[in-house]
């Protein structure tokens, strides 16, 4: 039987169950540590059970990580040290200049008495395969929402009572970090408000290209959008009724219209569109049918969909009302969303 660990917002939690029973319907949840991070157990190989998890390509998953190895939880780092890496080693195949990440977590570390901590852990084993010059090159991303699928990952998940050690892709855990809180509550990450974060995030996840031009933000008030369409390279149009905050309505590349989106016109002038308005799903997609001639030759668009009551049914109300104008690349439910998703969207020549 093969273990993984898997992290999801609370709210979206029964959806993510069915996620997970589409590929396979057999799969148990064993333990629930906290409201987001469960452990489940299958009887699919990790090769097949990795396999029909990326080609399901779920929305809900935010993070899942193979736990192949169990073993008692070390209660000092003297411990860890003599120990942790000769244990590990039975998991991980790492060759010269193999790119690898170690990424730990530890649930409820300080209530059982650890003198280590996952940057303690991270450390250890990072320089234990990386000691000579026969090992891999470390890849770190503790500051930046940075994604890379071929790197490869050595998984540490440490309750007081178990560790679960586990090696995978990347890619394989549909998420390059395993708790992104520790690099988004970095301090500087935010100029504008949390919404900015959001874009980020999906300009990451969804490996999208911002070669500059001309930007359309609606719903951009109070500018975090805008300020990050700027800082890669584009003029930007933000519309709102509302107030930009001053650091972003003062830029030279951005253009306020204190307007709503529905009593404007524009015609084939947009390298992309990006829309963070809270309107009901079915709404919000129209509004984006509205300017898909506002958009030039297969410009993409990133649209964030409000889900407060039915997930599910929002969603499927929106891609009906898009299926005809947009090729729905990617959905997602990120870090930084709420009780909503982030979609990227593709003009379709209609």
């Amino acid at each position: 039987m093969m273990h993984y660990i898997v992290t999801f917002m609370p709210y979206f939690k029964k959806i993510v169950i069915k996620e997970l029973k589409k590929i396979d319907e057999n799969l148990n949840i064993i333990t629930e540590f906290t409201p987001e991070i469960i452990l489940i157990e299958t009887s699919k190989t990790q090769k097949d059970f990795t396999n029909d998890l990326l080609e399901s390509n779920p929305i809900f998953i935010k993070h899942i990580a193979p736990a192949s190895k169990i073993i008692p939880s070390l209660k000092t780092k003297d411990e860890v040290k003599k120990l942790l890496p000769n244990i590990v080693e039975e998991l991980v195949s790492i060759d010269k200049g193999t790119l690898f990440s170690v990424q730990t977590r530890i649930v409820v570390g300080k209530s059982f008495g650890l003198d280590y901590n996952s940057k303690d852990i991270e450390v250890i084993l990072g320089e234990h395969f990386c000691e000579d010059e026969k090992r891999g090159e470390p890849f770190f991303s503790d500051k930046e929402l940075l994604n890379n699928d071929d790197v490869n990952i050595i998984s540490v998940f440490i309750t007081p009572q178990n560790t679960y050690l586990g090696f995978s892709k990347a890619k394989e855990n549909l998420n390059f970090h395993d708790n992104e809180a520790r690099i988004c509550s970095h301090k500087g990450k935010r100029e504008v408000s949390r919404a900015e974060n959001k874009l980020k995030e999906a300009i990451s996840k969804f490996s999208l290209k911002l070669e500059g031009g001309k930007a359309l933000d609606i719903g951009a008030a109070p500018g975090g959008w805008t300020k990050v369409l700027v800082d890669n390279g584009y003029f930007v149009i933000a519309v709102d009724p509302a107030e930009l905050f001053d650091n972003v309505k003062c830029l030279k590349e951005v253009t306020h219209l204190k307007s709503k989106i529905e009593d404007l016109k524009f015609e084939n002038e947009f390298d992309i569109i990006v829309n963070d308005m809270n309107l009901e799903p079915a709404d919000s997609a129209r509004v984006m049918v509205n300017l898909h001639k506002s958009l030039k030759e297969n410009a993409k668009c990133v649209l964030t969909v409000k889900l407060p009551f039915n997930p599910e049914k929002g969603i499927l109300e929106a891609k009906e009302v898009l299926k005809d104008y947009y090729e729905i690349l990617n959905i997602k439910n990120l870090f930084h969303n709420r009780q909503e998703v982030t979609m990227l969207l593709k003009k379709k020549n209609v």
